[in-house]
């Protein structure tokens, strides 16, 4: 059988072209043998890998050579891979996402944005004018974080009607400054914030109450949707009040949604501690006295009856 480097000499020696682009080849990687294998892909922001932060990368001088170290110590390899400058951008996002995840922002609203809240949902020119107002504030509170962080101002949401869009606008912005800034948020209900404190009342808990105050009160932002729980006790007026303090004194941001007014807390929580740090620790936002929950389901259900019966 003829040996396989004889039949490539013939094949070059019948075919000049094939030849002069072998030797071209050679030349190219004896001037130059470092070569990126992986397959560039949008998904990359510098086109430069595949997407996933990794680059496959080739010394075709030493293929057939063992893995030796140069005399600065460095290891030198036929193949190895590298880091391509999307990666850290990629781990920032990992972070984002896991963040979002945990945050426990309502799945609804999860993919919400201050630019897609749609101020034309509400009929009413009036209330149209409320949520552009309410729309502006909160673009330039992301804007702005930096500087009202450091003073540990927050948002305070309020309209009376149920359904006008408060809770998405604070969703909105928390989306916003987790993707901006990297933040831990913690997004809760007022009455599942109280839920989880009685929770830890069972002889059985691992958790007590201290865990969980401690935990709304360290978060860097902190969501309290639909504040003023009705007919609440002493004792749960208690918690707000130590979760507050907390946050005022530490200046820490914290966003309020609720359909009552900073001073109309007083009669939630008769103690009056908890509406006069909440007048000190956020700037009340009005939204409009509209729902849009029906018109917001009825425009969803329109586009998947269009799946159903296409």
């Amino acid at each position: 059988m003829e040996p396989l480097s004889a039949v490539i000499q013939r094949m070059m020696k019948d075919n000049p072209v094939l030849a002069k682009r072998m030797s071209d080849v050679r030349e190219s990687l004896a001037s130059n043998p470092i070569e990126i294998m992986t397959i560039p892909s949008d998904e990359c922001p510098y086109k430069k890998c595949d997407g996933k932060g990794w680059l496959w990368i080739k010394d075709w001088s030493r293929l057939g050579k063992k893995d030796e170290e140069d005399e600065n110590g460095k290891l030198l390899r036929a193949e190895w891979m590298e880091q391509c400058k999307c990666y850290e951008q990629l781990v920032k996002q990992r972070e984002v996402d896991k963040k979002l995840d945990l945050s426990g922002i309502p799945p609804i609203f999860s993919d919400a944005t201050v630019r897609s809240y749609d101020v034309n949902r509400y009929r009413s020119a009036n209330s149209q004018g409320i949520a552009t107002m309410a729309k502006k504030a909160a673009g330039n509170y992301v804007n702005n974080y930096e500087a009202m962080k450091k003073h540990g101002k927050g948002l305070y949401l309020y309209s009376k009607v149920k359904g006008s869009g408060k809770t998405r606008l604070a969703s909105s912005i928390a989306n916003a400054l987790v993707k901006t800034y990297g933040i831990d948020i913690a997004f809760i209900k007022s009455g599942d914030l109280i839920a989880q404190v009685y929770k830890t009342m069972n002889k059985k808990s691992e958790t007590t109450r201290s865990d969980i105050i401690e935990t709304f009160r360290k978060v860097e932002l902190l969501v309290i949707d639909d504040l003023a729980i009705k007919d609440s006790t002493e004792y749960e007026e208690g918690i707000f009040y130590d979760i507050t303090d907390y946050r005022l004194e530490h200046k820490k941001p914290t966003i309020f949604t609720s359909n009552v007014t900073i001073d109309e807390l007083e009669k939630v929580y008769p103690g009056g501690r908890v509406n006069k740090r909440i007048n000190k620790m956020a700037m009340e936002i009005y939204m409009p006295e509209e729902s849009i929950r029906d018109d917001e389901a009825d425009s969803e259900n329109a586009e998947l009856e269009k799946l159903l019966f296409r």
